[in-house]
């Protein structure tokens, strides 16, 4: 017994022994803010951010900008970009000619400057409030991770058109607080700051707001040693003129700008418009407060609000944990245990840093709220919350700070906060993960039916289920794959949205289509084009009067019925050999599956190979393919029907109308077609009859 209790005297000693230790060694590592603060940002942004990065593709305004890239060098930016931000052009020119068009290559572009970005405003804030380590903290984690913004992967675009001017103009803050605080360096180092806040707010508008922050930075630095309310506002004012006339003169520049004959982008009308009434501006305070520095917190805790055993609920919880309990632990020893509240001046700090985070959002709102451009929850609106995420984060840190007195109960809310909003980016991560995946499938679905296209065609559709793309960014695309040695300005092809590019539902013949985007120009017209329909569980198909016509889909909108009509598939080259897609941008070629079979049938049907399509439909039947859609039988019908295989044709008609009897009115007319050239023994209006009954 004696030795038993020695035994466990001794290891009681080791432990009591480690537990100091662990506990030093872990303070000594978390307070080296040089070493730790790296660390905690970086796996912030891997976690939310990294983690599908070799699944991502090109989204939105990537397409064309790559394409452009492909087909006329970096140059061209200055020109495309002389219409809308003259001064964008030439940050596109040069990370273009250093990076090139690869979109792995600039997803982990996108990761660098977010992370680069978030160490930026920490050591930015610290240069302003060097006590408010602790606070500040939360700040960069919050503002590394907000929600409200979610275009982290368009970054081919967002790198080159906002990270960057903000990255200088964050910059710009930085110099001058460095500069107030080292008076021997000052007038050199104000000249540095012009210069960066001047290429942060002419590149784009998006910051223009920003820039009253300087103001209220300097007046916090100014007040550790000015007491005298009349002193310290002349003092901060007089230090922070040479950067208002710089503004002015941006918002000069601006305004003129967007007057004259150059401009071809959103006009500024805020002025005469009905949103600068009083009672819309309040609305649109009230509005910007909620969306931004609540709603968008708020959302993050929708996917703990079902659980339904998914792989990405799963991988989501894993990653709210870990994050949230990461944080946990770094505050809890980067703080020492300690914060850096004082109870005379807790309150007075979250008040000051509410005040300066509503003014930071109002600012950052101000430059899209002029053009008329409404901020939402939604793609593609939420870009504008990328001015507004610093605002927002300094709102809710005031806001906590203000409410929570106990730093513990901070922490742990806090942590929470940023483990949700981890993890909610990684949900939005996936949903643009599954949109390459959708944009890759579309393209090969559409090289499959269509190899080759004549010069100057259409294609039109309603809206494909893409949701991070539109038909103007599909165009390059389009090209890029039907016209793979494209020379010259004017473009072979462009895919129209009838939705959003026509006036009117009732479209005519020889109606011209033309095109002006950026530097390129398309000239085509109605009767040259192909109408295309592709729903989100089904195959594309290629629409037009005698094969694909209303009758086949519907319930479809009148948009879409009223240009079948117009539909040319002798435009479709059927010969031609099926063009080579760019693995790095369209993924390699799926398995064949359904919907090759599906595409290479209508493909056959279209050149009235109708032993073709039996063939194709046998072999999908014995890879153990079958229809994704009803609708997907008809060329079966048909060609089974046309080669003397009535048992089929009818078994498939059967089992047609029973899946989908919306269908009905097509069968009718295709049997009606087949009839004419086709004599069958079987009564197939009475099949029809009967299986058609409501």
């Amino acid at each position: 017994m004696r030795i038993l209790h020695k035994f466990h005297a001794f290891n009681d000693d080791k432990i009591t022994y480690q537990i100091p230790n662990m506990k030093k060694l872990f303070n000594k590592l978390f307070q080296k803010e040089a070493v730790s603060v790296p660390i905690i940002i970086f796996l912030l942004v891997l976690l939310a951010y990294g983690l599908l990065t070799p699944r991502m593709g090109f989204y939105w305004d990537d397409w064309p900008f790559a394409w452009f890239l492909k087909f006329f060098g970096p140059a061209e930016f200055i020109e495309s970009f002389r219409p809308f931000r003259p001064f964008l052009g030439p940050i596109f020119t040069v990370t273009t000619a250093l990076f090139g068009g690869d979109p792995f290559t600039w997803q982990l572009v996108g990761l660098a400057f977010r992370f680069f970005l978030s160490l930026e405003i920490w050591y930015v804030l610290r240069l302003i409030w060097p006590t408010r380590k602790w606070d500040l903290m939360w700040v960069v984690l919050l503002f590394t991770v907000y929600p409200g913004y979610q275009q982290q992967w368009v970054s081919l675009t967002h790198v080159n058109q906002e990270i960057i001017p903000l990255t200088w103009l964050i910059a710009s803050f930085g110099v001058t607080a460095y500069a107030i605080r080292n008076e021997h360096l000052r007038k050199r180092l104000t000249i540095l700051a012009l210069i960066l806040q001047a290429m942060g707010l002419f590149s784009t508008e998006y910051f223009f707001g920003l820039e009253v922050l300087r103001f209220f930075f300097l007046l916090a630095i100014f007040a550790e040693t000015i007491i005298a309310r009349k002193d310290l506002l002349q003092k901060t004012i007089i230090s922070w003129f040479p950067y208002f006339c710089i503004w002015i003169l941006n918002a000069a520049w601006t305004f003129a700008y967007h007057r004259s004959a150059a401009y071809n982008s959103y006009d500024i009308n805020i002025l005469s418009s009905p949103s600068f009434s009083p009672l819309a501006i309040g609305n649109e305070i009230l509005t910007t407060i909620s969306l931004s520095g609540f709603m968008s917190w708020l959302n993050t805790f929708g996917i703990i609000s079902t659980i339904d055993g998914s792989l990405t609920q799963v991988i989501s919880a894993a990653i709210l944990i870990i994050s949230a309990t990461a944080i946990f632990i770094f505050m809890r020893f980067f703080s020492n245990g300690t914060t850096d509240q004082h109870p005379t001046e807790k309150d007075s700090w979250g008040q000051w840093a509410m005040s300066i985070g509503l003014i930071a959002i109002f600012a950052g709102r101000l430059p899209s709220w002029a053009a008329g451009l409404p901020l939402k929850l939604e793609f593609d609106y939420d870009r504008f919350f990328i001015s507004i995420m610093f605002g927002a984060s300094l709102f809710i840190v005031g806001l906590a700070t203000y409410i929570l007195k106990d730093g513990k109960r901070k922490v742990c809310i806090l942590s929470l906060l940023i483990g949700l909003s981890t993890a909610y980016q990684f949900t939005v991560a996936n949903t643009f993960r599954r949109d390459t995946a959708n944009q890759q499938d579309f393209f090969w679905q559409l090289t499959w039916r269509i190899p080759a296209l004549e010069e100057n065609t259409a294609l039109l559709t309603y809206e494909l289920p893409l949701k991070y793309v539109s038909d103007l960014q599909l165009t390059a695309p389009l090209n890029w794959i039907y016209a793979p040695q494209f020379e010259g300005r004017d473009i072979p092809y462009v895919l129209y949205y009838l939705k959003t590019r026509f006036n009117t539902a009732s479209l005519k013949a020889d109606e011209p289509i033309e095109l002006q985007y950026r530097t390129v120009n398309f000239s085509g017209s109605t009767s040259d084009s192909v109408v295309i329909y592709k729903e989100a569980d089904g195959c594309l198909r290629v629409l037009d009067p005698v094969y694909g016509n209303e009758e086949t889909i519907p319930g479809a909108n009148y948009f879409l019925l009223n240009a079948i009509p117009l539909s040319n598939p002798d435009l479709i080259q059927v010969n031609a050999s099926q063009p080579a897609l760019d693995k790095r941008l369209f993924g390699p070629e799926p398995a064949h599956g359904w919907c090759y079979f599906y595409a290479k049938a209508e493909l056959a049907r279209q050149q009235s190979d109708w032993e073709g399509v039996v063939k194709l439909y046998n072999q999908a039947q014995k890879n153990g393919f079958n229809a994704s859609m009803p609708v997907e039988n008809l060329p079966f019908i048909e060609a089974f029907a046309l080669t003397d295989d009535m048992d089929m044709a009818i078994k498939l008609t059967e089992r047609t109308i029973k899946e989908q009897n919306t269908l009905c009115p097509a069968l009718h007319t295709l049997w009606d077609r087949v009839l004419q050239i086709q004599k069958s023994s079987v009564d197939i209006k009475t099949v029809l009859r009967e299986g058609c009954k409501p």
